[in-house]
């Protein structure tokens, strides 16, 4: 069985990516991240055998946000206490425990990452331990095993140009075959926002589509034209 998995928290002004929020303001930036999250709920479901939104913070409100956009076969957890590599190292666990032969996990960051770069990643691990797409900024935006690692994600520099560094030096240590695919971008700042907008507007794109983000961002375009300009 391929399971996809998907880290994302319930949007909340002040608390949802406040780099973006100050080039555009709290209102547009929840907005807009509704519409990441909402986009990729929509489209990620029918790429693999089983799909599992796995959020934050773990209340009773965010899990009624979650399960009303949810298709109703996927499946909701919360993400446990721990620093961001210690959920991904659980996650990895939690998939085994459903007997998942592959799992794939993504986060809420590049809602128009390609759904063939997700089903590329499911072949690739077919034939290597290991496999991630590199996000623009040093980090990853999916991590792929066939098995729970236990420590892979341990010792990482998150946030950093050096993430995806560490997290392949480890595999490496441990004696894992990875693979790389070609990289991808998170939306974190007004900037990524406009290459979001420019390949969302080009048709020759691969892109996937984002009707939702979409949506906000022609909803708080004064907003977002205004960061943008200033960045």
């Amino acid at each position: 069985m391929n399971l996809l998995g998907m880290f994302a928290r319930q949007p909340v002004a002040g608390q949802t990516k406040t780099r973006l929020a100050a080039s555009i303001g709290d209102e547009a930036t929840v907005a807009l991240y509704s519409g990441f999250v909402e986009d990729l709920l929509q489209r990620c479901p029918g790429i693999a055998d089983s799909f599992v939104a796995a959020v934050i913070p773990a209340t009773r409100d965010s899990e009624l946000w979650f399960r009303a956009r949810l298709p109703a076969e996927s499946g909701l957890v919360f993400q446990p206490e721990g620093d961001l590599g210690e959920k991904i190292d659980w996650f990895f666990q939690y998939a085994h425990q459903l007997k998942a032969d592959r799992t794939i996990l993504i986060g809420s960051d590049s809602p128009d990452l390609p759904s063939e770069v997700i089903r590329q990643a499911f072949e690739r691990l077919q034939n290597c331990d290991l496999v991630v797409v590199p996000a623009t900024d040093g980090g990853f935006v999916l991590a792929g095993l066939r098995t729970p690692v236990s420590g892979l994600f341990s010792d990482v520099c998150w946030s950093s140009g050096r993430t995806l560094l560490d997290v392949l030096a480890r595999s490496q240590t441990i004696g894992l075959r990875a693979d790389v695919l070609r990289p991808w971008y998170d939306i974190d700042t007004v900037q990524n926002l406009g290459a979001f907008i420019a390949l969302q507007e080009h048709r020759g794109s691969e892109a996937a589509a984002c009707p939702c983000t979409n949506a906000a961002i022609k909803q708080f375009e004064g907003e977002i034209l205004a960061g943008l300009s200033k960045s």
